[in-house]
C-alpha cells in the first residue's frame, strides 16, 4: 500500500509540474493526502479569515478514484480581477449524512523558503449528499509569490472519515 501511494504522490507531483509549465489562466490539483504539513512556520502574523461558500451539486470529474468512502479532493485556483479564487470540491461513494472541507489554509512561501500562513477559513459543509464544495476569494495574493493550499475534506458514509490535503506549491501569476 505504500508503494502505491509514493507511486501516488510521485504522478501527482509530475502532473502539477506539467500543469504550472504551461500557460493557462488556473489549475486544478488532484490533492494528495499527507501526513504532516511540513515546512511550517509557527509564526503566525497578519493572518487574514476568509468566509467560504458551500456550493452544492457538483459533479465532480470522471477521474475521481475513490480509495476510501471519499472521493479525491480537488482543489482549483484561479485569478479575477478582486484576487484569487479557490475553489475546493469533495464527495463521497453514496450519500453522505455530512459531507464538507474544513480547516483551509493559504500558505505563501517566503524569502527563505519556509511557509508563512497567511489566510484561514472554517471552510463549510453538507448534508445528505454525495458531493460538495466551497469557494473562497483571497484579495491579498501577490503576483509573483508561491502559494500552497491545505485543507481537510471528510464525510460519513457509515462512519466518519477525513483526510489532509495539499494542492502543492504554485506561483500566482496567471495569464
Amino acid at each position: 500500500m505504500r508503494k502505491v501511494k509514493k507511486v501516488g504522490q510521485r504522478f501527482l507531483g509530475v502532473l502539477l509540474t506539467v500543469l504550472l509549465s504551461v500557460e493557462a489562466s488556473g489549475f486544478i490539483s488532484m490533492a494528495a493526502e499527507t501526513d504532516v504539513l511540513e515546512n511550517a512556520m509557527d509564526e503566525y502574523h497578519d493572518v487574514v479569515v476568509l468566509e467560504a461558500v458551500v456550493v452544492e451539486d457538483l459533479e465532480l470529474s470522471s477521474g475521481s478514484s475513490p480509495y476510501t468512502m471519499l472521493a479525491d479532493c480537488m482543489i482549483s485556483v484561479g485569478e479575477e480581477s478582486d484576487g484569487m479564487h479557490i475553489d475546493i470540491s469533495t464527495g463521497t461513494v453514496g450519500t453522505a449524512s455530512v459531507l464538507g472541507v474544513k480547516d483551509i489554509k493559504i500558505w505563501k512561501k517566503n524569502w527563505y523558503g519556509g511557509w508563512d500562513l497567511v489566510a484561514t477559513s472554517k471552510g463549510g459543509e453538507s448534508y445528505n449528499r454525495s458531493t460538495t464544495g466551497v469557494m473562497i476569494v483571497y484579495p491579498g495574493a501577490v503576483k509573483g509569490a508561491t502559494y500552497k493550499i491545505t485543507c481537510v475534506h471528510y464525510g460519513n458514509v457509515n462512519g466518519y472519515t477525513e483526510g489532509e490535503n495539499d494542492s502543492g506549491e504554485f506561483v500566482y501569476d496567471f495569464k
